[in-house]
C-alpha cells in the first residue's frame, strides 16, 4: 500500500505557480498604483509640481522594473518545476526498487512500517489511506503480530477465541488483544475491537462496577467461551481499584473488587493512550448484527480497524449523576467523564481488559 508524503510533488508545483503569480500581481498593482499617483500629483499640484516628462520617465522605469520582476519569478519558478521533476524521478526509481506495494526489501523499513503504538504521536497515526481491511496479508497491517513472550506495547496478541465474524457456522474467530503495557513477565491487554454490544447493567438502578452485570458477564460466561483452561489459568487475579471520577469526585465508585477481566478506568484511558484518534475503536461483525443501525459510519477509520464503524467504549468508572450513569469513551476516542445512563446501548461496546503471564 502506497504511502502517501506530506507534501505531494504536483501539489507542491500548484503551491509554486499560485504563489508566484501571486506575487507577481501584487508587485504590478503596487507599480500602476504609484504611476497612477504620479499622474494625479501632476494634474492636481499636491505636495510637489511634477511636469509630464518627469511622470513620463517615471512609469517607464517603473514598466522596466515590473518586467525585471516577472523574469525572476518566472526563472525561481522554472528552478522549482526542475526540482520537482527530479524528486519525482528519483521517487519512482525508488518505487521500482519495493518488492510490492508497503514492502521494503530492508527488513528495517518493513519492522518499521508494520508497527504501530498506541502511544505514538498523532502524526505517525496512519491516514485512511493506510488503513487495513480484511483483505490484507499481516504484513500490511500497521501494527505487529507477535506472541505474548515477545510483545512490547502497542503489539498485538492472539489470545483466545470468540465470535467476531457474525458467522456462527464456521465457528469463532482468534482474539486479538492490544498490548497496553509490560511488568514483571506480565501484560495489560484489551481487545483490539468492540467484541459485544453491551449495557452496563441490566435494570436503570444505582450501580458501580462492583455490582454490575457487566463485571458478572465478564468474569463468569465471557471466560468460559473465549479461554481454554491453560488460557484461563494465564489470565492474572487484579486487584481493580474503584478510582473516583475527576471530573465528579462526590459520584460513588464503589469498593475495589478482584478480577481476573474488567473494563478500563478513566484514568487508565488517559494514561495508556495518548490521544482521542488511538482510544477509536470498531465493533466486530457480529456486534454490528446483533443491533442493526445502532452504529454509524466514521469520517475516518481508528488506525488499526478493518471498516469504517465506529463504538463507544465503556469504562468503570462512575459518571456524573450519583452511581446511575457510567463514563465511556466516544466513538471519536474521547473520553465522556459526565457519561451515560448504565442502561444505555445505542452504540456502546465492551472492551474487556486483562493482565496475563507473559513466559
Amino acid at each position: 500500500m502506497r504511502k502517501y508524503k506530506k507534501t505531494d510533488c504536483s501539489l507542491f508545483s500548484f503551491r509554486c505557480v499560485f504563489h508566484l503569480l501571486e506575487m507577481w500581481i501584487c508587485m504590478v498593482f503596487v507599480m500602476v498604483l504609484c504611476a497612477y499617483v504620479l499622474i494625479f500629483r501632476q494634474k492636481l499640484g499636491i505636495i510637489i509640481q511634477v511636469n509630464a516628462v518627469n511622470t513620463s520617465k517615471g512609469i517607464t522605469v517603473m514598466k522596466i522594473i515590473v518586467k525585471l520582476i516577472t523574469l525572476v519569478l518566472a526563472t525561481v519558478l522554472a528552478v522549482s518545476l526542475c526540482a520537482c521533476a527530479s524528486q519525482s524521478n528519483s521517487n519512482t526509481g525508488q518505487s521500482q526498487g519495493t518488492s510490492g506495494p508497503g514492502k521494503s526489501n530492508n527488513p528495517d523499513n518493513q519492522t518499521k512500517n508494520t508497527t504501530a503504538s498506541p502511544v505514538t504521536d498523532k502524526t505517525d497515526v496512519p491516514d485512511s489511506t493506510q488503513i487495513a481491511d480484511s483483505t490484507q496479508s499481516p504484513a500490511d497491517l500497521p501494527y505487529t503480530v507477535t506472541t505474548p513472550d515477545k510483545a512490547k506495547v502497542g503489539d498485538v496478541i492472539v489470545f483466545g477465541t470468540y465470535e467476531q465474524d457474525g458467522n456462527t457456522a464456521n465457528g469463532k474467530e482468534p482474539l486479538e488483544w492490544l498490548v497496553l503495557a509490560s511488568k514483571d513477565n506480565s501484560l495489560l491487554l484489551v481487545t483490539l475491537y468492540g467484541i459485544e454490544h453491551m449495557q452496563f447493567h441490566s435494570s436503570l438502578e444505582k450501580v458501580t462496577w462492583e455490582t454490575s452485570a457487566l463485571r458478572k458477564w465478564l468474569n463468569n460466561d465471557f471466560i468460559q467461551i473465549a479461554f481454554s483452561t491453560a488460557e484461563s489459568d494465564a489470565i492474572k487475579k487484579t486487584t481493580v481499584v474503584a478510582e473516583k471520577n475527576p471530573e465528579y469526585p462526590n459520584s460513588p465508585a464503589g469498593n475495589d473488587t478482584e478480577d481476573k477481566v474488567f473494563i478500563l478506568s478513566i484514568q487508565e484511558a488517559e494514561s495508556l493512550f495518548t490521544d482521542n484518534n488511538s482510544r477509536k475503536c470498531s465493533p466486530t461483525e457480529a456486534a454490528i448484527a446483533a443491533e442493526p443501525g445502532a452504529f454509524s459510519r466514521m469520517s475516518s477509520k481508528a488506525w488499526y480497524a478493518k471498516q469504517s464503524y465506529g463504538c463507544s467504549w465503556w469504562l468503570r468508572s462512575p459518571g456524573m449523576y450519583k452511581d446511575l450513569y457510567v463514563s465511556y469513551v466516544g466513538k471519536y476516542g474521547n473520553i465522556t467523564g459526565g457519561g451515560q445512563v448504565n442502561l444505555s446501548g445505542t452504540d456502546f461496546c465492551v472492551r474487556p481488559a486483562m493482565w496475563i503471564t507473559s513466559k
